[in-house]
């Protein structure tokens, strides 16, 4: 069992997230995977068709090597295609980012109503399809604020990136504001708020507790950016290493021939279809953790793990 409701230091937001993923990793992954499948599919064949146009572009560009040349009645007739593509991707990324902020509000707030029991995925795709309309507001109001409150403040960071003290201020602001966004969230979902109420809120709970808010979402940018680098350079070198030098022993980039251009874009298409899913995936340990930020600062206010406490002491008496 999960204890949501504590109150916690900057060491305990990170080491929390890491016990939440050992304890409910498996459920909370397997019912975002099924939840969001279908959007991922239709991500990668947008995706896809998109990389397919372009291509197609690159391989007839390289004439001398394919043994095509470009075909200008290709782009015509495939534009279509192209702006179908863009269109699709346009709105399945802003459904999938609907999705992935709020799958970890639902999730935790039905840990926080049951403790004992996992979530099932009939019950966040429930919570969700109530709250699709103020999903949709929100992300126009916070899109509208965080673009304007956002431009101003690393605009004077930038301008103070003269002297040290800005380029502190510009490493400080990345974690800031994303923490902003997602507490904005859970105060919005959870507590059903109205947007500048919950973004206002968001905002007190987080300079009240600034250096261990702050740096504890910093820290665990650096983690998800290190792992998700990792994770995706590897095939990236494997891919480039592979076409330099791995075509029956080629010893210089004369000897690669159209088709192995058109292997290496297919697999880069591929490699970094797999890259957004990881970066997905991995996003999932910020939003986790500022759900624990949300939650301690809950605890802080109504005493919900001390009224458990209390109650579990009646059952036995």
């Amino acid at each position: 069992m999960f204890q949501l409701f504590k109150v916690r230091a900057f060491g305990e937001y990170i080491s929390d997230t890491f016990t939440f993923i050992k304890l409910q990793g498996k459920n909370y992954f397997k019912n975002y995977l099924k939840f969001a499948f279908i959007a991922l599919l239709l991500l990668m064949v947008s995706m896809s068709m998109i990389g397919t146009f372009y291509y197609r572009i690159l391989t007839t560009s390289f004439g001398s090597m394919t043994g095509e040349t470009l075909d200008n009645a290709f782009v015509t007739e495939n534009a279509v295609v192209l702006v179908i593509g863009f269109i699709a991707l346009f709105i399945i990324s802003l459904y999938l980012g609907m999705l992935n902020h709020s799958y970890p509000v639902y999730y935790m707030h039905l840990i926080g109503k049951n403790s004992n029991e996992k979530p099932s995925l009939k019950s966040i795709r429930e919570l969700f399809k109530n709250d699709f309309g103020r999903l949709l507001l929100f992300g126009l109001l916070s899109f509208i604020t965080f673009a304007i409150v956002g431009i101003i403040a690393f605009s004077i960071a930038i301008i103070l990136s003269f002297v040290i003290i800005g380029i502190f201020i510009i490493i400080l602001l990345v974690p800031f504001f994303i923490t902003w966004y997602s507490l904005t969230l859970y105060f919005y979902i959870d507590k059903k708020q109205d947007f500048f109420a919950a973004l206002k809120h968001a905002f007190y709970t987080i300079t009240n507790n600034f250096w261990n808010i702050v740096g504890a979402s910093l820290c665990m940018l650096i983690i998800v950016y290190v792992i998700s680098t990792i994770v995706t350079m590897i095939p990236y070198m494997i891919t480039i290493f592979g076409l330099v030098f791995g075509r029956q022993g080629a010893q210089n980039m004369e000897n690669i021939d159209g088709s192995g251009i058109s292997i290496f874009l297919v697999v880069m298409v591929v490699i970094y279809c797999f890259s957004i899913l990881v970066s997905m995936i991995l996003n999932h340990l910020l939003l986790i953790q500022n759900g624990l930020v949300y939650y301690s600062e809950r605890e802080k206010l109504e005493y919900n793990s001390m009224r458990e406490s209390i109650d579990e002491i009646g059952k036995h008496e």
